[in-house]
């Protein structure tokens, strides 16, 4: 991973437009088309089949050795840069929290959480942020079934088992 890993309902919607490219790749010639045919098919799972529903049931997150209990989301990111999805910011400005202020020299991954396509259209437009869920060096997700993923943008179901991420930068 070199800027983002995502896993659930972003990785979802990014195979489905993989997938469409790849059948028709003469369709996919403009930015702002390909930016139309994602609304359309997030508006699609909006209405239509909800395979990462319940995304927080189908996996175990651990950051550096510990089990963080998540949050009701469909979809989880993990940031190595504070840009995603054509420059948007999912960990949203400095408020006070229990977090450090993220950059991109410090070692530590930025995890956040969304609840669904909606989310998802509200973070790209700057309306919202995702849901601060940790940070950490070290990364693991226990996968109980087969969920889609994505790494910087290039998705694939991935099959039940571990996924670790890890820091890439030292302190």
């Amino acid at each position: 991973m070199n800027n983002y890993f995502g896993i659930g309902i972003d990785a979802d919607l990014c195979l489905d437009f993989h997938n469409a490219r790849e059948e028709n790749p003469n369709k996919f010639n403009s930015r702002l088309h390909n930016k139309g045919v994602y609304v359309k098919m997030g508006l699609r799972k909006m209405v239509g089949r909800k395979m990462v529903k319940e995304l927080h049931k189908e996996l175990r997150l651990e950051v550096d050795g510990k089990v963080v209990e998540l949050p009701p989301v469909e979809g989880i990111i993990i940031l190595n840069i504070l840009s995603w999805g054509s420059g948007a910011n999912p960990w949203g400005p400095e408020k006070e929290d229990q977090f450090s202020k993220p950059n991109h020299w410090d070692g530590m991954l930025e995890v956040v959480g969304v609840t669904g396509v909606v989310h998802l259209g509200q973070i790209q437009s700057g309306l919202r942020s995702a849901m601060r869920i940790a940070q950490g060096g070290h990364i693991k997700i226990h996968l109980h079934s087969d969920i889609p993923v994505q790494v910087d943008g290039e998705p694939w179901v991935q099959s039940p088992g571990d996924v670790v991420v890890l820091k890439s930068a030292l302190k």
